[in-house]
Formats: C-alpha cells, sequence, structure tokens
C-alpha cells in the first residue's frame, strides 16, 4: 500500500518532536531532532539550534540512537582534521578546533611565531555564538592572528576541568613565544583585541 507523501512528512515531524534530559540533569523539552551525527543530536529548539553529543546523554538514549563509541571517536577526530585544513577566507590561518571535551597539550596547538587565540565555547552557549564570527573575521584579516577553538561540550569534561573554565565563551591569548598574555571571559571582542595588539608586541 501506497502512503501519501505528506502523511509521511507529518508523521515525521510528530516522531521527531520530544524531550531529552542530560546526565547533568539540564532538560530539553519539545525540541526537534534536526540532525543526527555519529557523536551526537543536533536539536532545533524555540531559542535556537544546538548539539548535544551522545556522551551527555544516558544509555537508553544512546540505543534508540544506535550511538556506537568508536565511531564516534572516529567522526570526531575527521572533523577536526577537516576543520583544521581548511583555512577561512582571506589571508588568515587555518581555524582548528583542537578538542570536543577531551584533555589537550596547548603547547601543541600554539602559533609559534604568530597570536594564538584560544577560544573555548559550547555550541549550546549563546554567547559564543554571537562572539564566534568576529573572532573568525580576526583572524581571517589579519595572518599574524591564528584561532584555536576548544569544544568543552559541559562542565565536567576533562578539558574544562583540566583549564578550570567556569564560564562561556573564555579566550585566552597567547604571545608570540607562546607566553599568555591574558583571558577575557565573556564576549568581549574589544578587550581580546587589546590582549591581541599586546601579544603582538610582547612576543
Amino acid at each position: 500500500m501506497k502512503i501519501p507523501t505528506f502523511l509521511i512528512l507529518c508523521f515525521a515531524s510528530v516522531v521527531l518532536a520530544d524531550d531529552f534530559k542530560a546526565i547533568d540533569g539540564k532538560e530539553y523539552k519539545n525540541v526537534t531532532v534536526s540532525r543526527i551525527e555519529a557523536d551526537g543530536i543536533v536539536l532545533r529548539t524555540k531559542s535556537g539550534i544546538s548539539k548535544v553529543y551522545f556522551v551527555e546523554l544516558p544509555k537508553e538514549v544512546q540505543e534508540r540512537f544506535h550511538y556506537n563509541a568508536a565511531i564516534a571517536s572516529a567522526y570526531s577526530a575527521q572533523q577536526a582534521v577537516s576543520q583544521s585544513t581548511t583555512a577561512i577566507a582571506g589571508r588568515g590561518q587555518p581555524v582548528e578546533v583542537i578538542s570536543h571535551g577531551a584533555q589537550v597539550d596547548i603547547n601543541l596547538h600554539l602559533a609559534l611565531g604568530n597570536v594564538t587565540v584560544v577560544d573555548f565555547y559550547a555550541d549550546w552557549c549563546g554567547p559564543c555564538r554571537r562572539l564566534t564570527p568576529s573572532l573568525e573575521q580576526m583572524a581571517m584579516s589579519d595572518p599574524q592572528v591564528a584561532l584555536r577553538k576548544i569544544d568543552i561540550v559541559n562542565w565536567r569534561t576533562p578539558v574544562a576541568q583540566q583549564f578550570n573554565i567556569h564560564s562561556v565563551p573564555q579566550v585566552n591569548v597567547y604571545d608570540r613565544g607562546g607566553r599568555l598574555v591574558g583571558t577575557v571571559v565573556g564576549a568581549d571582542i574589544d578587550e581580546i583585541k587589546r590582549y591581541v595588539t599586546q601579544a603582538k608586541t610582547g612576543g
């Protein structure tokens, strides 16, 4: 029996409207699953779009979406490589996402000889999303600035604890020699630019 297309579409939209509760207690109510990726689900809410990683969700949700840790790890690594090898338009350096919650040796990712801006962010963070275009524009227009991004995923991940992150966005600015010049908590692009200028002259 053939089912009319509009009935299939309606059925799909009803099925995908759902509630989710993360293992840390955060709730996502009346959301629509916009996309399923190997390492998480992209949810559409009234306030926008956010990605929730499977490691944040209970086992029954992981099983429902056929989560496989090995495949997810490979997918995350592939995404990081893809982003790190793709330079944003213009003369700037590539933007690298160097961690999705895992500990990271920041010294291995500093662009020695240039200023390195490290952006600690999370997909669910509104101020982070507002700050991102300004950071990328800065890196795009200035070949002396390298942008590295660290997705903390949530407050309890190893990388959040490693750098003692209690608020995002947080931006660390390192000079040409790899020394930390300053830290900006919040989406204050002007303060970030001041530290970048200081890092250029002091490194």
